[in-house]
């Protein structure tokens, strides 16, 4: 398999239990960034801590199924900060970390889809 950055598709296998199901999620996956990419965007622009809370929570979800520990730690921590946004400061430190976040979720994107034309490069269409 293709060694990533971001997406681990050794931990997807072993979660799921085989790559069949693995690729069939990570679809879903491709899907769900596509999706909410320009929602986050928008968040970050508009400082709508909120909306960017909620996705960092819905992603931690499924980021322990594919992506590698250090962009799962790198999820908890932005939750974390868009949770605490009192101050300026907080406020902040929030923001870069979504912005940091949302260039790591594009690159998880294209890694995904990469992988998904990889598989379908190398799966045999089915006999007729």
């Amino acid at each position: 398999m293709t060694a990533h950055l971001y997406l681990s598709m050794e931990k997807a296998i072993g979660y799921l239990g085989d790559a069949n199901s693995a690729h069939q999620l990570l679809g879903s996956l491709n899907h769900t960034l596509l999706t909410d990419g320009p929602v986050i965007a928008n968040a970050i622009q508009t400082h709508n801590f909120e909306v960017l809370q909620k996705i960092w929570h819905q992603l931690k979800g499924f980021a322990p199924v594919f992506c590698q520990d250090s962009l799962v730690a790198e999820i908890m921590v932005t939750e974390g900060l868009c949770r605490q946004v009192n101050s300026g400061q907080e406020q902040a430190a929030a923001l870069f970390a979504s912005e940091q976040l949302h260039a790591n979720l594009q690159a998880l994107q294209v890694e995904a889809c990469a992988q998904i034309l990889q598989t379908a490069g190398t799966t045999k269409p089915p006999s007729t």
